[in-house]
């Protein structure tokens, strides 16, 4: 899910609200400067740095605990996001938090409790400091997430509309069917199975996809992201995804204007 503070502001360039897609693909968590309070040995810390959603970072108790991230310089954050965890049937509470000197720290958002193990999103005021945490008090087992993502979100210029597949809608399944020699049927396997979708854009102004889009368009040849496509609208529609192409980009208007469409697939 994805939860939008009421107060987000952008540029005048940027006519944008809570229904333009957000992508959260600017992260400021590496190996090299994440900590916890707790880690397993067969499953760091710095796992949760990793983008691949098989490695996960697990604590070894149920007493509260913190991930921490320790920057050199203070950055401007507006947004948290886990994959792959287990906050949500083991009855975590969540919160996110921010300090200068390590020692006084101010939530960035309210304690929160997790409905389900899916893909969350927590988009907020954009808040300048060096140390992050996401503070922790577990439920009925140790935490584990795979990946976390901590930055400034990537808000569309345009918003989605018809025609659109939500991820979370776009199953994908390979099945095996099992039948007798008579035609009965006997049972079925799952062999594969993943989520996928694709987006279309178009009249992005030339400035705006330069200065704002192309970067994105650069980083995912490689990196995963998390995806939002109507954030106020359809808060539980999220995912961590990655392109299964390069982005398609063109010019599309005498003025400069211009479009471009990818495709993903992801988890929820």
């Amino acid at each position: 899910m994805i939860v939008i503070s009421s107060s987000v502001v952008l540029t005048a360039s940027e006519i944008t609200d809570t229904r333009n897609p957000r992508i959260g693909w600017k992260n400021i968590v590496t190996a090299g400067n994440v900590s916890a309070d707790e880690e397993s040995d067969a499953e760091p810390v710095v796992n949760i740095a990793n983008p691949a959603t098989y490695l996960r970072w697990r604590g070894e108790t149920t007493a509260e605990q913190a991930v921490q991230v320790t920057l050199v310089a203070a950055q401007d954050v507006n947004y948290f996001a886990i994959a792959r965890h287990n906050l949500g049937t083991s009855g975590a509470t969540l919160a996110f938090q921010y300090s200068s000197d390590g020692s006084s720290w101010t939530d960035a958002i309210s304690p929160l409790v997790l409905s389900t193990d899916n893909v969350v999103i927590y988009e907020f005021d954009t808040v300048f400091a060096r140390l992050f945490r996401l503070l922790i008090t577990p439920g009925s087992e140790p935490p584990s997430i795979a990946v976390l993502h901590i930055g400034e979100t990537l808000v569309l210029q345009r918003r989605i509309y018809v025609g659109h597949t939500p991820l979370p809608y776009g199953r994908k399944t390979t099945v095996s069917n099992g039948r007798s020699e008579s035609g009965e049927f006997l049972g079925r396997t799952l062999r594969r199975q993943f989520l996928e979708s694709s987006v279309d854009l178009q009249n992005l102004t030339p400035a705006w996809y330069r200065q704002h889009m192309d970067p994105f368009v650069e980083a995912a040849r490689t990196r995963p992201f998390f995806w939002a496509w109507r954030p106020a609208q359809y808060p539980s529609e999220v995912g961590y995804a990655w392109l299964t192409d390069d982005v398609k980009v063109s010019n599309q208007r005498a003025n400069g204007f211009m479009q471009l469409s990818f495709s993903m697939q992801g988890v929820r």
